[in-house]
C-alpha cells in the first residue's frame, strides 16, 4: 500500500502491463458507453428513416443513419475488442465531431456528450489499442 502511495503522488508513470490494462479498460468503457445509441437507432429506425437529423454530411438521410449504426453499433465493437481499433476509432471519432456540429447550438448540457466522446475517440486514434487487442495478435510480427 506505501509502494502504491507513493507512485500515485509521485505522478510516475504505470509498467507497460498497467497501461495497456488501462487501455484495455479504457476501449471497453468508450465503446461500451456508445452501443446504445446505436441499438436506440435501430430500435426507432422508422422514426430516424423520416428526419435523420436534417440530413447531417449531405449524403441523404437514409445513407447517413447507416453510416452513423455502422459506427455507433459496429466501429464500437470492434473498438472494444481492440480489432482495427485506430480506424474504428477515427470513424467513431468523426461521427462524433458530427454530432458536435450538429448540436453545437443547442446549448452545454446537449452539446457536452457528443464532445467528450470526440475527444476519447481522438485520443484513442492517436493511441491505438495496447497489446491486449485483436489488433496485437494478428499484426505483432509486422
Amino acid at each position: 500500500m506505501k509502494q502504491f502511495v507513493k507512485h500515485f503522488f509521485a505522478n510516475t508513470p504505470l509498467s507497460n502491463c498497467g497501461n495497456d490494462v488501462v487501455l484495455l479498460l479504457f476501449r471497453l468503457f468508450a465503446g461500451g458507453l456508445m452501443l446504445p445509441y446505436g441499438w436506440g437507432k435501430i430500435v426507432k429506425y422508422d422514426e430516424y428513416c423520416i428526419n435523420f437529423f436534417e440530413d447531417p454530411i449531405g449524403i441523404g438521410m437514409i445513407p447517413s443513419l447507416w453510416l452513423t449504426i455502422f459506427a455507433q453499433l459496429g466501429c464500437s465493437v470492434m473498438l472494444m475488442a481492440g480489432f482495427m481499433s485506430r480506424a474504428s476509432a477515427a470513424i467513431l471519432a468523426f461521427n462524433m465531431a458530427v454530432a458536435t456540429a450538429y448540436h453545437w447550438h443547442d446549448g452545454l448540457a446537449t452539446v457536452s456528450l457528443p464532445a467528450l466522446f470526440l475527444a476519447i475517440y481522438i485520443y484513442l486514434t492517436m493511441t491505438g489499442a495496447g497489446r491486449l487487442s485483436v489488433d496485437t495478435l494478428l499484426f505483432k510480427n509486422r
